[in-house]
């Protein structure tokens, strides 16, 4: 069980084989786990018992009581209910089992190269070739069949293929085949399939492995060596299965025949990680992440599909490890995901980056856009290449099903950030947030994992922007410019309007201006020059050069690197600009200009006649802008 838990019920064991039945919050890193009646309890690290649990004297973590649970009336002894220590101790704890195997697994060594290269920070093994952007095409991973000599396997060879390749799988309820989640979240652009081997008979009975007192993870690890062992001697092709540019395949699963029978962290309790060291299957192949975990009486698809997301797609886990909040909730299959047998869909972040994208529009000033649901269609406003909003329409069907809420959801990205930081903070923050309609932000709080006011569209939630609650801030506290005034109601296809589109204001420069004519002396004689691409983070480009710009209402101003002390002062209106310019310097030049974002084009493309401009009281026609003198810095007609 990798996959978070919330609020799930288990059974617990004693020593003496008596069952505890508990309810739990958690993951394999840190969890929490109470009667089903409330009280917290903690297994006693000296007997192995399961007892109540209190707050140490400084109130810093939990720690048990002499009482077994179920010898007495917890009420009655003053024990009270849902305990819980502190978030930073939980942090620490969560972060403490993250690192205690002494190994990193292969996605985060190169999510770390990817995220040290975009942060400037040094790169891990930096003498392997970059791998290349994204997840698309055909992979092939390996999944092993263990039973024990005591516990045989009873679902089939055949059956767990199916699970994994069979388009249109529907056993135990699934919604398709891993095969089929992954074609359909990827918009048909990731074709992942694996092979399934015969089941491999452990050298020892199942205590051997599921032994409590040995250090969690060791017992699963020999199993693994011990079955990677016997295909290698049996002459096992390892050749087709997909690996990194280091040679690692990518990814190996392990199903074991029987129920789970271990207490939380330990012995074969479900979990993901890395073989102590590098298994070397054959001159080209070698394993190192893994994923193990009962195969029960069924075969579920969330569990295995977030856990090879991981291992292919290189994607983090977007819950909270120490369990302060709950991350992005079931709006991800890589936080919460939803049901066992129909998991949510990958978030329209996580998608991006795979490069499952089919439409991505840039959100600008006074437009119109429609996001269609389940097509990889997104929105996007950058601030820069790590920091963005990024928006889809998500509806409660197909793979949404389980989703809390339907509308348009609006995720704010900064790919240097941490699901482990719910403080919300300019330095602390998760990687992906979701902007949540009601304003309350019940995930960061654990509230909740996701509500039925989370997502954006009218009535109740129909804009997005600077006055907004949340609002469309940049994490540093600084506008971002992103203003949607306008959100239709959920549907297959959601309305997004900027502001602009229908009252006329001129909104923010932000964008392209794809006609840029320029008239040295205010002569009625322009020149092109252009495109002019205003950035979010006041900096602007063009083919010569750049510069810095500034905006106050519908005033703009920008500078020219390349060009010691020209600048520019236009008056904006939503579709062109007009204005002057000159030399803050000793050169007496001045002129007028004016700007386009799209041309309102004849038949050789050139601007139409039909927009005038005044700059400086003379009337210049768009359409006679065709010839005159140039300035160097502006750049060629």
């Amino acid at each position: 069980m990798p996959v978070p838990f919330d609020g799930e019920e288990f059974t617990f064991y004693n020593p003496d084989g008596s069952e505890v039945r508990v309810r739990g919050w958690g993951n394999q890193f840190s969890a929490v786990f109470e009667t089903l009646d409330g009280y917290t309890v903690v297994q006693d690290p000296d007997t192995g018992f399961y007892v109540y649990a209190r707050l140490s004297s400084d109130r810093e973590r939990l720690e048990p009581l002499d009482t077994r649970v179920g010898a007495a009336d917890p009420d009655r002894i003053g024990v009270p209910k849902h305990l819980r220590q502190p978030r930073a101790e939980s942090r620490a704890q969560a972060q403490a089992a993250h690192d205690e195997p002494g190994v990193q697994r292969r996605w985060e060594v190169r999510r770390a190269q990817k995220r040290a290269r975009m942060g400037g920070g040094p790169v891990a093994d930096a003498d392997q070739e970059p791998e290349s952007a994204g997840t698309t095409g055909d992979y092939v991973g390996l999944v092993i069949l263990v039973e024990f000599p005591d516990v045989p396997g009873a679902i089939s060879q055949a059956e767990v293929d199916d699970f994994c390749n069979k388009p249109g799988y529907t056993g135990f309820g699934n919604n398709g085949s891993a095969y089929d989640y992954f074609v359909d979240v990827s918009d048909g652009k990731l074709h992942y399939t694996n092979k399934v081997t015969a089941y491999y008979t452990t050298q020892h009975p199942r205590a051997h492995y599921t032994d409590p007192s040995i250090p969690f993870g060791t017992r699963a690890r020999e199993l693994i060596i011990e079955a990677l062992k016997s295909l290698k001697t049996g002459g096992f092709d390892f050749s087709t299965l997909s690996s990194d540019s280091a040679g690692f395949v990518y990814a190996l699963s392990v199903f074991y025949a029987g129920q789970r029978i271990n207490n939380w962290s330990q012995g074969l309790w479900p979990h993901s990680w890395a073989l102590a060291s590098p298994f070397q299957a054959s001159t080209t192949k070698k394993f190192s992440d893994y994923q193990i975990t009962d195969m029960g009486t069924q075969l579920t698809l969330r569990t295995f599909c977030h856990e090879n997301g991981h291992m292919v797609c290189d994607f983090p886990d977007l819950y909270d490890y120490g369990g302060e909040g709950n991350g992005v909730g079931h709006y991800s299959l890589m936080c919460f995901g939803g049901s066992n047998t129909n998991p949510t869909q990958v978030d329209a972040y996580l998608k991006n980056v795979a490069g499952w994208t089919s439409s991505l529009t840039t959100l600008t000033p006074a437009m119109t856009a429609v996001v269609d649901a389940g097509k990889n269609d997104f929105l996007i406003h950058r601030k820069d290449a790590t920091e963005y909003f990024i928006l889809e329409n998500r509806q409660q069907s197909g793979r949404d099903t389980a989703l809390p809420d339907a509308g348009l959801a609006v995720w704010h990205v900064d790919e240097l950030g941490s699901n482990n930081n719910e403080q919300m903070t300019p330095s602390q923050h998760y990687e992906l947030s979701l902007e949540q309609a009601d304003g309350r932000f019940d995930l960061e709080r654990k509230a909740n994992a996701g509500d039925v006011e989370d997502l954006f569209g009218g009535p109740t939630a129909p804009a997005f922007g600077a006055a907004t609650s949340p609002d469309s801030s940049w994490w540093a506290g600084s506008p971002s410019g992103l203003e949607i005034e306008q959100i239709s109601a959920p549907g297959d296809s959601i309305t997004a309007t900027t502001e602009g589109a229908r009252n006329g204001a001129a909104g923010s420069v932000v964008g392209t201006w794809a006609v840029v004519a320029m008239d040295w002396g205010c002569t009625g004689s322009a020149v092109k020059a252009g495109p002019f691409t205003f950035k979010p983070d006041g900096t602007w480009t063009y083919p010569q050069g750049g510069g810095r710009w500034i905006q106050v209402g519908n005033m703009i101003a920008w500078n020219f690197s390349n060009a010691s002390g020209l600048v520019c002062a236009a008056t904006m209106m939503p579709h062109a600009m007009t204005g002057i310019m000159g030399y803050v310097t000793a050169s007496p030049s001045t002129g007028c200009f004016y700007a386009l974002r799209t041309p309102s084009a004849d038949s050789d493309g050139t601007p139409g006649g039909d927009v005038v401009i005044k700059p400086t009281g003379r009337t210049v026609g768009i359409s006679e802008a065709q010839g005159g003198g140039r300035d160097p810095a502006i750049g060629p007609a």
